[in-house]
Order: C-alpha cells, then structure tokens, then sequence
C-alpha cells in the first residue's frame, strides 16, 4: 500500500478499498520492499518493478523506502474479483479485448511481466475492507510485523498497542453504500459476515440501540453478532451517477470548508487516459475518485445484489441485482470524506 493509504487507514473514519491484487502464495518469496516492489511493479518503467503493474505516474514507492506496508486477506467470491485484462495502450487493449487501459508496466494480460515468476494480477472492486484484512509492515532487513487488523465495520481497524497510542479516539461513520447489509426483524443495520458465513455482525451508530446485545465498540459505534440464520436478508447496494460523461459509484459524503455536502465519487472504468484527462483524483493505481455534487443523486440509479450463500438466498438463487432510487439515510449515510482530501486539507 502507498504509504499515505497506510496512514489514511489509521484515521478513524477510512475503511475502504479498491486495488490490484496478488495471491499470496504467487509472491512468497519478496520479504523486502525491494523484492515487494518488484512482485508489485511499484515503480515506472525501465526499474526492476516489473509485476503487479500498477503504474508510474505519482508514485510514492521507491526502492530506498525503508518499509512498505502489505494487506493480507482471504480471497472469497463475494470480493468479486476480476482478471485484469487490458493494456498499457490502445492498441493492446484491442487484441487482449479487455477494459483496463493503465500506465507501464501494466501488462494487460492478466499477469506481471516478471520473466522470473507468475504473478496473476487481478482488480478488487471498490468495496469497505474484507472482515479479518491484515497489516504488515516488510522491512529492507527482511522482517515482517503485523500492525493490525479490520475486525468489522463496527469495531473498525484495531492496530498494536504502538499505533494505537497514537490514534484520534473520536466518533466515526460507517457509510451504508460500502458493504454488506444485513435485515434483521424488519431493521436493515451496516453489517459483515464472519466465521465463514456463519455469522453476521451488525454495526449501529448513535446512542445505545434498544434491544439485547449490543455492546459499545469504539466512540458512538455499537456491534452485535447474530448467527447468519437469524438474518432475513443480506446484500449490498451500489449507487451510481453521472458526471462528465463517466460513470460514478458514490461511496460516501462530506462536508467542505463552506459548510456544503459533498458526495465522494470512484470512477468506475478503467481507463486511465480517460480519466486523467478530465482530471479525475488518483489516490491509487487504477482507483480515480471525484467529489460531486449532491443534487446528482436525484438522478441516481441503486443496485442491490446478493450472492448465493448469502443468508436469505437460496442454494440455487442466481446472483440477482435490481435497480431503484435511493432512499433516505439508508442509502445516503456519511464517511468524513475521502482520505485523499482530508490529507490534503491537514
């Protein structure tokens, strides 16, 4: 991870994700930044990252970085992972029939260039952090040290004692539009599924929810685990607009330095020429965000899917997704603005 997205993430509000990514086992063998940078192509073309291919342009890698951080989680379908096919130009693009578009030394093929190892290479749609995600630190002498782990949306990031001295303890949000959703007697709550599916863990901002079992987690935040049977319904919902002739997912809302809403919008192409040109916020390889104005969600379409094996799906329920306006907070929530913008404002 760029090392202003491991520090965004000990903020209290940020819990979001969008990236390319490896398996684990593809990359066993970097122990280094070195050796990290070049299973993940951190660098521009004509150093030795050669692998992941995530771009040049505005890169905080370096070889000389005296550690890099790496997140480890379970890959499941639910993450929806795709092949990252496409090219680092037009003309590749066309014979590999594929939507990325991405700088050097993105391959396009759906692997790194490394002549030395197969990495396959693969796109993590903007989702909030996978339940039980992990943090390393790899140091230039080889170790590694966990820093932490996203237990939930309502427990949020907890980090090693070192860290966590040093974190802000303050209210934080969780944003209904990044994540699972769980029914629960008729109460739909910000919600993750743990222990394998096996259970579900609710997450409610405010004052003490009424009901049994809930317990305070961190500042104005409260979580209660059910088993997934007890659930009626869980998916999740995608809220898309339009903006510039580019299609917006909107995954939360701030409020800017005049007192106005602002809505966070993710560019949801792949197209790095495109999006560049218009001038779109890169904060990662691949990921482009947008603030936009909150008078487009008038116009906005919301997709709700569940998967099979999701609870309130059937074995055999095909993955289903249906259109409609948003709806009040359930659908509109609030993040404290994107990391990149709260960065830059400190």
């Amino acid at each position: 991870m760029p090392p202003s997205l491991s520090e965004a993430y000990e903020q209290p509000h940020f819990d979001r994700v969008a990236v390319y990514v490896t398996l684990a086992a593809a990359v066993h063998w970097a122990e280094t930044p070195a050796d990290i940078f070049r299973a993940h192509a951190l660098g521009c073309p004509g150093t030795i990252f050669r692998a992941h291919a995530l771009g040049c342009p505005g890169t905080e890698f370096s070889p000389d970085l005296p550690y890099v951080d790496v997140m480890r989680f379970e890959s499941t379908g639910a993450l929806l992972l795709e092949q990252a096919v496409g090219g680092p130009d037009r003309e590749t693009q066309r014979r590999t029939g594929g939507p990325f578009l991405e700088h050097p030394p993105f391959t396009g093929s759906g692997f790194t260039g490394d002549p030395e190892h197969v990495v396959p290479v693969s796109w993590l749609p903007h989702r909030r952090v996978p339940a039980g995600a992990e943090l390393y630190r790899k140091a230039a002498d080889g170790s590694s040290t966990y820093r932490g782990r996203f237990v939930s949306a309502a427990h949020g990031w907890e980090f090693v004692d070192a860290v966590e001295r040093g974190r802000v303890r303050q209210p934080r949000t969780v944003d209904r539009r990044v994540g699972g959703l769980a029914r629960v007697g008729g109460v739909v709550d910000v919600a993750d599924l743990v222990d394998d599916g096996a259970t579900v863990v609710l997450a409610r901002q405010g004052g003490r929810p009424e009901g049994d079992g809930w317990t305070p987690t961190t500042p104005g935040m409260w979580a209660r685990s059910v088993p997934a049977s007890d659930v009626d319904e869980y998916s999740e919902i995608d809220v898309r607009v339009q903006h510039e002739g580019a299609d917006f997912r909107v995954v939360g809302e701030f409020t800017d330095d005049g007192g106005g809403t602002r809505l966070i919008g993710i560019y949801m192409g792949h197209d790095a020429e495109f999006a560049e040109a218009r001038g779109f916020i890169r904060t990662e390889a691949g990921v482009y965000e947008r603030e936009l104005p909150p008078e487009l969600l008038a116009g906005a379409t919301t997709r709700q899917t569940q998967l099979r094996g999701w609870p309130g799906t059937t074995p055999a329920a095909a993955v289903s997704s249906a259109d409609r306006r948003p709806r009040g907070r359930d659908e509109r929530g609030s993040s404290g603005g994107s990391w990149w913008s709260r960065l830059r404002r400190s």
